[in-house]
């Protein structure tokens, strides 16, 4: 059996992780400031973007049918989420790869997959 997701449960995705290091620290907007899409894209796992002013997190139903992958998923964007906030427009640079970095050791995530 896989998850099926729904934006309630991506929204409450990003609500934990948001509790938790090093993302507590960050000063994400909450969950209602963001809106949350399932997509059936095959052809990547996640994506942020920031369109009108309104934050945006994607994540594919067709790649993540555990909850393990879809939290390692939401982490990664919440990551491009901190670096619109920071106003650093760069994508995988040295700033992604340290708060990475950070993340992967709080979470177990694995790195080199993230």
């Amino acid at each position: 059996m896989t998850l099926r997701l729904t934006p309630d449960m991506l929204a409450a995705s990003y609500d934990f992780l948001r509790a938790t290091e090093p993302f507590r620290g960050w000063k994400l907007p909450e969950a209602e400031e963001v809106g949350f899409h399932v997509i059936r894209a095959k052809g990547h796992c996640a994506d942020y973007s920031f369109e009108n002013g309104v934050h945006l997190i994607r994540i594919s139903a067709a790649l993540h049918g555990h909850t393990i992958s879809v939290l390692a998923s939401m982490s990664h964007e919440m990551i491009h989420l901190r670096q619109q906030m920071l106003s650093d427009r760069g994508h995988h640079n040295a700033r992604f790869r340290r708060m990475a970095a950070r993340v992967c050791r709080a979470h177990g995530f694995d790195p080199k997959s993230f």
